[in-house]
């Protein structure tokens, strides 16, 4: 079977694209901007938690908004170091910028946390995990984070929670804006977004269009402390990417496309020895490289069928390519793996009253993935039907959700949702919830040449959950207490085969707090968890017992001073060299930040990221970003 031709990075799409934008913001100085929607409430609101629109302090399950300002004024470069900083959420990542990066999510594995990319899955099918490296913070407008099991309302790999990233395209305001950013490392970002809205009510245009790069090259992948024979050269990481979207309405209609691209190209290093494909080859010593590709377009068109029925209907692709080369010409890294989602659904919401709606969709998923590992390309259809209702009525709040899923090659997998809560006055909730999910067997786990198993069932969860919140006008604090329990969890015997044999347990505590006073603001929350393998009586690997995180701000006319703090406890992993078991030390990284608005229109920062040089690992032997000073500037046209 031939391989999959990988099309490298380039300069000229990216400046093609660069070129729209600009064409797009000049023709749009005639365009209107468009009027402010009454029927939204001044609060945020989100769509992961319910899948219907709500405020963040109407979401039962534990929900978390991160926004577009927010990100701005973190300076990070990407998705996993904005992630960090979240209640319930750890991240192992085998190198800096760029490099390979796994979401535990209240403890689950990292194939059992869903990621969506405007409404499109983007876990991979061969491993189950999302490429989550590959999205920069450039990209993104604003994340959802749903804590916990909603496979009632996701299907497969949302035991636990879900992320979902809605591109700049997709979501921004019209405007035009330029950030661009530069330091030490070789660190380097840029972006341009613009958006436009043309028309009034019932003819409304909208087109909008997001391209950015980002690359950074300040480390070696291997720590030579930890793999004192590994390559000591820098290994760099850079990426471009773009979102579009366009949209037009047509009486109560409307029609749109979004898509998305990010492209990566990563040098790394291998700590294996291969000595034994030849006497005279250590893998340590060499040099690969990782060129990969990420796709998303959706087609969406809605219609309000009267004042309380809204149609949707969404078709929607997803693929990935990813080709790693090396040095030594019969390394083992050297491969590609290529896989692509295409999914229809059909959303139906029906308004009962002002307090009460229901939801019915149905979908279609085809999944295909292919790996030079493969000897065949392999596929799997799923048909799924949910029936989900959220209600408001005096002092409580119900949600409920029932699913039903079909795998082609294992048959049906059912899952539901209940969650209650009861507004206690003076801005007080209880909540409690209940749930049960199901997670399919990647591609890898059912046929991977010799290490797979073609008859895997699903891993199968039960999640229970309590937690009080309190919400004021500029006040957010919530605890939860959760358990997940996990059956039929897939493992690997002494064979190295995988099977249906080892059982979970999940606890833990989340306590988030947000608020504001006079000239400050301020975050912090806390987890406290005890994540376990039942089966063997080990804690899970790279997930700690204890994580705090916090960061403070001030705000003083046009100044803003912040600091931020990311800590997390000794995890245990596996040793880089023999495989033993390893503890990894606790570590706490601090983030300094100056901006200055210098008008309402341009805006000048100073960051130093891991202000102390902290030097830490969330994989055993790969290095972690040192300390990193980066200028930015920031004009909105």
């Amino acid at each position: 079977m031939n391989k999959p031709t990988k099309r490298r990075p380039g300069a000229r799409s990216t400046a093609v694209w660069f070129c729209c934008a600009v064409l797009l913001a000049q023709f749009g100085g005639r365009a209107q901007a468009a009027d402010p929607d009454p029927s939204v409430p001044a609060e945020a609101v989100v769509v992961t938690a319910s899948r219907l629109a709500q405020s963040v302090s109407d979401a039962l399950p534990s929900t978390t908004l991160i926004t577009r300002e927010e990100i701005e004024q973190s300076q990070e470069l990407d998705l996993v170091s904005l992630l960090r900083r979240v209640a319930g959420v750890e991240i192992g990542q085998s190198g800096a910028l760029g490099a390979q990066a796994s979401i535990f999510m209240r403890g689950a594995n990292s194939n059992q946390t869903l990621v969506l990319v405007d409404g499109v899955r983007m876990n991979a099918v061969e491993s189950g995990g999302a490429l989550i490296e590959h999205l920069m913070a450039s990209d993104i407008d604003h994340i959802e984070i749903v804590r916990g099991n909603v496979s009632a309302l996701y299907g497969s790999q949302a035991v636990g929670g879900v992320i979902q990233i809605f591109t700049r395209a997709g979501s921004m305001d019209p405007g035009t804006s330029v950030n661009f950013a530069a330091g030490t490392a070789r660190s380097l970002d840029a972006s341009l977004a613009t958006a436009q809205v043309w028309g009034g009510d019932g003819e409304r245009t909208r087109a909008a269009l997001n391209v950015s790069g980002d690359a950074q090259k300040g480390w070696s992948t291997l720590d030579t402390q930890l793999v004192p024979d590994a390559n000591p050269d820098k290994d760099g990481y850079r990426n471009g990417s773009l979102s579009a979207a366009l949209s037009q309405q047509i009486g109560p209609a409307d029609i749109g496309l979004d898509v998305f691209e990010s492209r990566g190209r990563l040098e790394f290093g291998d700590p294996s020895d291969y000595s034994y494909l030849d006497p005279n080859y250590n893998g340590r010593t060499e040099t690969n490289l990782e060129q990969t590709q990420i796709e998303n377009a959706s087609l969406h068109a809605s219609v309000a069928l009267g004042q309380s029925w809204t149609s949707k209907l969404t078709v929607s692709s997803q693929h990935d390519f990813s080709q790693d080369s090396s040095s030594f010409v019969l390394s083992p890294v050297i491969g590609t793996t290529d896989s692509r989602t295409t999914q229809y659904d059909w959303e139906n919401t029906v308004r009962i009253d002002a307090g009460q709606r229901i939801l019915v969709s149905i979908g279609n998923v085809v999944e295909s993935g292919v790996s030079s590992a493969y000897v065949q390309t392999f596929s799997r259809t799923v048909d799924s039907a949910l029936l989900g209702y959220v209600g408001n009525f005096g002092n409580n709040e119900l949600q409920a959700d029932l699913r039903r899923d079909h795998y082609s090659d294992f048959g049906n997998a059912d899952s539901g949702l209940l969650a209650y809560g009861y507004r206690l006055g003076g801005g007080w909730k209880a909540i409690a919830e209940l749930s049960t999910a199901f997670d399919a067997p990647s591609f890898d786990d059912l046929y991977y040449p010799y290490f797979s198993n073609p008859a895997l069932q699903p891993e199968k969860s039960r999640s229970a959950e309590l937690g009080i919140q309190y919400d004021a006008k500029s006040l957010h604090t919530r605890v939860d207490a959760y358990r997940t329990d996990v059956r039929d969890l897939i493992e690997f015997n002494s064979s190295f085969i995988p099977e249906n044999v080892a059982q979970a347990k999940l606890e833990g505590i989340e306590a988030s707090f947000s608020g504001g006073w006079q000239k400050y603001t301020a975050y912090a929350n806390l987890t406290l968890q005890d994540p376990v393998n039942e089966t063997t009586g080990q804690a899970l690997e790279r997930r700690s017992h204890h994580s705090f995180n916090f960061g403070i701000a001030r705000d003083d006319g046009p100044w803003r001073m912040a600091l931020d703090v990311i800590s997390d406890g000794p995890r245990p992993d596996s040793d880089i060299n023999t495989g033993m078991p390893v503890e990894l030390a606790g570590y706490a990284v601090t983030n300094l930040l100056v901006r200055y608005a210098i008008d309402p229109r341009t805006t000048t920062s100073v960051s130093l990221m891991n202000a102390f040089d902290r030097r830490y690992f969330l994989v055993d032997g790969y290095n972690t970003a040192g300390r990193v000073l980066m200028f930015g500037v920031s004009f909105k046209l």
